[in-house]
């Protein structure tokens, strides 16, 4: 399996679209989504998009702007992609950075999600990210 890379603009539009589809179905409570950040900016020697590709769901959908990602983990509550993030930032010798947001619990639109998530990177990790505007 293999996650989906989507370009840096369509970010906000993946999000809103998945939930409108959560909300025309009926399970926006049931069915959450995180979206995790990290960066590679100390580690330009990793073949960065391909490896990331292969360790994520088909159903993720990855966004990057030069060193920096976005994954949008469908189905995927805070644990689950503490989990995952750990094991990213493990691999790339990091220290761990809970820079997580999760819907619905930090919010129910792409704007609030996103502008959330650059405020935790900011403080986290003081990275300012042309892809969390």
């Amino acid at each position: 399996m293999s996650g989906i890379t989507f370009s840096k603009i369509n970010l906000a539009n993946l999000i809103d679209h998945h939930i409108a589809l959560l909300e025309r179905f009926g399970i926006k409570d049931e069915a959450p989504f995180s979206l995790i950040f990290f960066s590679l900016e100390e580690r330009k020697e990793i073949d960065n998009l391909e490896i990331f590709q292969k360790i994520l769901r088909q159903t993720d959908a990855l966004f990057n702007q030069d060193s920096h990602y976005v994954v949008m983990l469908t189905g995927t509550d805070w644990n689950g992609a503490t989990d995952l993030l750990s094991g990213i930032q493990s691999f790339l010798d990091q220290d761990p950075q809970d820079n997580i947001v999760t819907y619905p619990d930090d919010g129910e639109t792409s704007e609030i999600l996103i502008k959330k998530l650059r405020l935790i990177v900011e403080d986290n990790s003081n990275i300012t990210s042309e892809l969390l505007k």
